[in-house]
């Protein structure tokens, strides 16, 4: 039986999303710090291939480019990814009521403004759409990490043969 004062959960509106739901949001995200690590070593090995003649001699040259191009992709997703999840956890601290969604929100919006990191057309979005969106990042972040992973097999690969 559910609790008379709990209201029930609305997708879509944001007065639903508690402190504990940004706190498990920036946990989430707080994930690609292990793909931006994994990719620094691949990165230190694609950059190895292409500085050290004897690495990669018989390799060709664009495995190490898509590979190297891949990775600076994927420090882009990091960083893009990691700003979310600290901004998410700082606004999680700062409320833990009914309305904390509501307020997170606004405030988010507000400061991404003020900062000129977000369009004034695209405040106001629910919890929902900010959520895949900072899914989809660390989805793009991950798959950056398999292509530069793959590119780099692909270089050594050659090697290899």
């Amino acid at each position: 039986m559910s609790d008379p004062q709990m209201p029930p959960p609305s997708s879509g509106d944001p007065v639903a999303t508690t402190a504990f739901d940004l706190r498990a949001m920036a946990s989430l995200l707080a994930q690609g710090r292990h793909l931006r690590n994994a990719s620094l070593i691949v990165l230190a090995a694609t950059l190895l291939g292409l500085v050290w003649p004897d690495a990669g001699a018989d390799a060709m040259p664009a495995w190490w480019l898509l590979s190297l191009c891949a990775g600076l992709a994927q420090l882009y997703y990091a960083v893009r990814v990691d700003f979310d999840a600290r901004l998410l956890a700082a606004l999680a601290d700062h409320g833990d009521d009914a309305d904390a969604g509501l307020h997170a929100a606004r405030r988010l919006d507000a400061s991404l403004i003020a900062l000129e990191l977000l369009p004034r057309d695209r405040a106001g979005r629910d919890w929902p759409a900010r959520w895949r969106g900072a899914r989809g990042l660390l989805r793009n972040q991950a798959l950056c990490l398999l292509a530069q992973l793959a590119m780099l097999v692909a270089a050594y690969g050659r090697v290899w043969l």
